[in-house]
């Protein structure tokens, strides 16, 4: 699987009116990874918590928290921006399974409602579906990728679980060898043979899925 990188002046540009407070163009660089972004925070997503709160929900929060602290985010690369993005997922998703699980029990019934009591939740700021209407990235194009990242979501649950946990971290957090080595517990050589391992698996899955032709 590979993907087209951004293009660093583009970037860089958005990067430079968001800071100005242009939220358009804040929506422009964020919807850039939304079909990511959902994919990757399904995978974070514990089937428990699955059950008390939906993914568009958790994003809407990611979203939120993105905007309210861009102005401690520094560019470095066309990348940069979302590997900072990966980062507040996880800090979202220990957020979330905090305030369900952590604390006084819950009613079935209960809901969360992100403009009143959810973690970091507020009233006010830009929402997603702002974004999702806003220029920059074509509504034809974030289908398409949503799509593609809908069934790699389909292909990723058939393989074995180290298998999806490593193209998790290679190919969707774009972490490096030496990173994915530590969280793994692995030598670098051996990260390297597994990613190659389940990029030819998962390959042959979508195959299978008819996503794409021999």
């Amino acid at each position: 699987m590979t993907t087209k990188g951004p293009d660093h002046r583009t970037t860089q540009q958005l990067v430079l009116r968001i800071h100005g407070g242009d939220l358009d163009a804040f929506n422009q660089l964020f919807m850039r990874y939304y079909p990511r972004i959902k994919l990757l925070v399904r995978l974070h997503m514990m089937d428990k918590l699955k059950a008390q709160v939906e993914a568009d929900d958790v994003i809407q929060e990611i979203y939120m928290e993105v905007y309210r602290n861009f102005h401690k985010f520094e560019y470095r690369d066309p990348d940069s921006f979302y590997k900072w993005v990966v980062k507040v997922i996880g800090w979202k998703i220990k957020d979330f399974d905090k305030y369900f699980f952590k604390t006084a029990k819950r009613q079935p019934s209960d809901t969360l409602s992100l403009q009143q009591n959810a973690p970091g939740g507020s009233d006010t700021g830009p929402m997603l579906a702002d974004g999702l209407a806003g220029g920059g990235t074509t509504p034809s194009q974030i289908v398409m990728e949503k799509e593609g990242y809908k069934m790699l979501d389909k292909a990723l649950e058939r393989l074995p679980g180290h298998f999806r946990r490593v193209i998790q971290l290679r190919h969707i957090e774009q972490r490096s060898v030496k990173e994915t080595a530590e969280l793994l517990d692995m030598k670098p050589n051996a990260v390297n043979v597994l990613f190659h391992r389940a990029q030819t698996r998962l390959h042959d899955v979508l195959k299978e899925m008819s996503y794409f032709k021999a």
